[in-house]
């Protein structure tokens, strides 16, 4: 087994919801660069009471919070990952995003919005541009 893994080609898709709950149209983003998975949280409950073993505050685990995720790309106007971003930003709907980290990674799908969508043209350097979707839901595999 490797010690270790590159995660060059790892990729993320959009899953536009259609009416009706059919299966989602896909759109794989393209020139993605360095990704960074989801960062969830789980939330704390206090539930110390006036028993508390050893006058110590006492938690639970709460809801999971799935956080936010930026996805860098080179930006290229007028191209379908523009479009497509654009139009989603547009309309606030509620997408599938699916990130699959490493070529042999197994793809993991969440539920959210597109938070932010931002551009850059630097004088020296490629456009980029960044879509920050607020993630949800975690969706299980059937």
């Amino acid at each position: 087994m490797a010690e270790g893994m590159i995660g060059y080609g790892s990729t993320v898709r959009i899953g536009r919801l259609t009416a009706g709950g059919a299966q989602p149209t896909w759109h794989k983003l393209n020139k993605v660069g360095d990704i960074e998975a989801p960062d969830e949280q789980v939330d704390e409950v206090q539930v110390t009471h006036q028993e508390s073993p050893g006058a110590r505050r006492q938690f639970i685990a709460g809801l999971i919070d799935s956080g936010e995720v930026t996805v860098p790309m080179n930006y290229i106007p007028g191209s379908a990952d523009h479009l497509l971003l654009t139009a989603i930003r547009a309309t606030r709907e509620e997408v599938l995003i699916e990130f699959k980290l490493g070529a042999e990674g197994t793809p993991e799908t969440f539920t959210g919005f597109l938070k932010g969508y931002s551009r850059t043209a630097p004088i020296d350097d490629k456009m980029t541009a960044a879509a920050t979707f607020r993630l949800s839901s975690y969706v299980i595999a059937d």
